[in-house]
């Protein structure tokens, strides 16, 4: 098993500020190191090669942030949702991202305590629930929707019926075969 990083031995104040200058995506590798360099003139630079490879890592995960994210966006979208139902779902999504963050980053260590294990645990059991929660005020909206939709046709059915002089029986028909309505 190879060694551990020695970008993961840095400072975290170190650590965060290499992976805000890798967010920012503006500098090459030579550029970043001398500005650490510069920035924290005390603390070991971490070797190119290392740099190269927690940018390789670093862009994986932005990668795959990214694709949750189109992912996400793809799926509510199929539904139709409002922008207050693709905001909720996109946080669900946000909130999965970070516990994945979260467990990688565990990962990268070479000893993992038992509260972050926990803390990890907790964090994809609230994750589970809030895609649980969101799926059915997803249900329960369409549902709303679907029952809304067939008192107005209803309505309008109603309307037809009176102003055609349909039989009881003529109306029970359209009722039950194009409205789904049973009685």
């Amino acid at each position: 098993m190879a060694g551990k990083s020695s970008i993961s031995r840095l400072p975290p104040v170190v650590k965060a500020y290499i992976q805000k200058l890798l967010r920012e995506d503006r500098m090459t590798l030579d550029d970043m190191i001398s500005d650490i360099q510069s920035r924290f003139p005390n603390e070991k630079v971490p070797s190119r090669s290392a740099l190269g490879r927690f940018k390789a890592g670093f862009e994986q995960l932005t990668e795959k942030t990214r694709q949750h994210r189109e992912q996400a966006e793809a799926f509510v979208g199929a539904f139709g949702e409002d922008s207050s139902d693709k905001t909720g779902a996109l946080l669900v999504e946000a909130i999965s991202t970070l516990a994945y963050q979260a467990a990688m980053g565990a990962h990268e260590k070479d000893e993992v305590t038992t509260k972050e294990v926990a803390d990890l645990a907790r964090a994809a059991k609230n994750t589970m629930q809030a895609r649980t929660l969101s799926m059915k005020e997803r249900q329960a909206a369409e549902q709303a929707g679907r029952d809304r939709l067939i008192r107005e046709q209803s309505a309008e059915l109603d309307k037809a019926v009176k102003a055609k002089g349909l039989s009881e029986e003529q109306a029970m028909y359209w009722r039950q075969n194009f409205l789904g309505v049973k009685q």
